[in-house]
């Protein structure tokens, strides 16, 4: 009895700790001499609660300075072959799936769908990989993805998380607290 009872105080310790230190993790699709892999970052900008004007108390993070949205509209069963992001940007799926390989290690994909999995972060420029990465994407409807570039190609503050390894659900948990309240 006493071990159940440590292990639920555990747990709830470790849900307060977590919920004042959730950071929003994304996956990265970066590159490490010349070769395209998956990372798992942390980003710097905290986690607030908005004033804006409708969602007044809610959680919101920043994701820096963009220039330019692309809404793009892939067919079901789509293969885009081997390419490179075509500048540092930040890709967000709203509808249906992509499934994201590498070159160098099939072993590991990312699948992206909406919600909290479905926000990308892309580095692997043709200047610092030039393989790249695939993307296909599979279902029986199409998926539609924003591209948005960040200004002057930047890179958002962060910490890495995993230095060869997408985020999982885990690191992620912390967000679904918030919303179930």
């Amino acid at each position: 009895m006493l071990r159940i009872f440590l292990f639920y105080l555990a747990v709830l310790f470790a849900s307060f700790d977590l919920a004042l230190s959730v950071g929003l993790n994304v996956t990265v699709i970066g590159a490490r001499d010349g070769k395209t892999r998956f990372e798992c970052w942390a980003l710097s900008a905290p986690f607030v609660s908005s004033e804006q004007f409708g969602i007044v108390g809610t959680e919101t993070a920043a994701l820096g300075d963009v220039t330019n949205i692309t809404y793009n509209v892939i067919p079901a069963g789509f293969d885009s072959g081997f390419h490179n992001a075509p500048t540092i940007q930040w890709t967000i799926v709203l509808n249906g799936l992509a499934v994201v390989t590498l070159q160098d290690n099939s072993s590991v994909s990312v699948t992206a769908s909406m919600g909290e999995m479905g926000l990308l972060f892309f580095t692997d420029t043709k200047d610092v990989s030039p393989d790249g990465h695939r993307s296909v994407y599979p279902g029986i409807t199409e998926t539609i993805f924003l591209q948005i570039p960040t200004k002057d190609a930047a890179t958002p503050e962060h910490h890495v998380v995993y230095d060869n390894a997408p985020c999982a659900g885990p690191e992620f948990v912390g967000l679904r607290q918030w919303a179930t309240g």
